[in-house]
C-alpha cells in the first residue's frame, strides 16, 4: 500500500499550537519626561536655596551690626555754619564778549562734630559761591581731613571768579548790591563724609550742604546761619 503524502499547508497558514510572538512595543514618553533634566533641575534648586540662605544670613548680620553700632555710638551728622566772607577784589569790567565779574574772596565755613566718641572723616571738599541771578562768584577746594570728636574747625576756601555776565543790567545790579552791601550770596558745599573710631574708618557717602542766602551786610554783622544737609534725598534742618 502506498504511503499517503502529507497535505501541503496553504499559504498564510499559522499553526495554532505555536504561540504568537509579538514584537516589543515602543513607548513614546512625553518630551518633558527626562530623568537627567529633573536631576539637573533639582541640583539647581538646591544651589539657589543655599545661595539665598547665605545672602539672607549675611544681610541679617549686617543689619544687626548696624543696629548695635547705632545703639552704642549714637552717630550724629556734622553741623555746618557759614562763618565769614571777605572780598579782596570785586570788579565788573567790559570785554569783547561782554561784561565780566572779576572777584577774589575768602569764605569761612565752620564745621562741628557733635559726636562723643566718633570722629568724622571728610573727603575732598568743594564750595561754590553764588550771587543773585545765579551768578558764579567763585569756587574753592580743600583736600580731605579728619575732625575729631567734639571738635570745631573753620575751613577757609580761597576763591576766584572770571564770570561772563549776560546783560548790562546784571552787572549794574551786582555792583550796586556789592557797594551798598545788599548783595545776596549763597554757598553750596559738596563733600563726602564717613566716621571713624580709633584706627577704624567707615566708607564715605556724598553729601551736599546749602548755606544762605544772606546779604553781605548780614554776614558782616556776624550772622552765622546753620546750613542744611542733603543726605540720601533727605533734607535736614536740625
Amino acid at each position: 500500500m502506498s504511503q499517503m503524502q502529507p497535505l501541503k499547508k496553504p499559504p498564510g497558514f499559522k499553526d495554532p499550537t505555536i504561540p504568537i510572538q509579538m514584537p516589543p512595543r515602543k513607548v513614546n514618553l512625553p518630551p518633558s519626561f527626562n530623568p537627567q533634566k529633573k536631576k539637573n533641575r533639582s541640583c539647581c534648586c538646591r544651589c539657589f536655596c543655599c545661595c539665598f540662605l547665605i545672602i539672607l544670613i549675611l544681610l541679617l548680620l549686617v543689619v544687626s551690626a548696624c543696629g548695635l553700632f547705632y545703639l552704642w555710638f549714637d552717630p550724629k551728622l556734622p553741623v555746618f555754619h557759614l562763618r565769614s566772607l571777605e572780598f579782596t577784589k570785586f570788579n565788573v569790567s567790559g570785554s569783547q564778549d561782554g561784561q565780566r565779574l572779576n572777584a577774589q574772596s575768602a569764605l569761612g565755613v565752620e564745621l562741628k562734630n557733635p559726636n562723643v566718641e566718633l570722629k568724622i572723616v571728610y573727603g575732598d571738599t568743594r564750595v561754590d559761591l553764588k550771587g543773585e541771578n545765579d551768578v558764579n562768584m567763585g569756587a574753592g577746594e580743600v583736600v580731605g581731613f579728619v575732625l575729631e570728636n567734639r571738635k570745631v574747625k573753620v575751613v577757609k576756601f580761597v576763591m576766584k571768579s572770571n564770570e561772563l555776565l549776560y546783560g548790562d543790567s546784571i552787572g549794574k545790579l551786582i555792583m550796586n548790591g556789592f557797594k551798598n552791601k545788599n548783595l545776596r550770596v549763597s554757598a553750596d558745599v559738596s563733600t563726602a563724609i564717613g566716621v571713624g573710631y580709633k584706627g577704624w574708618k567707615s566708607w564715605k557717602i556724598r553729601v551736599k550742604v546749602s548755606c544762605g542766602s544772606l546779604r553781605l551786610k548780614q554776614i558782616e554783622n556776624g550772622a552765622t546761619p546753620k546750613c542744611g544737609i542733603t543726605l540720601f534725598n533727605w533734607f535736614d534742618l536740625n
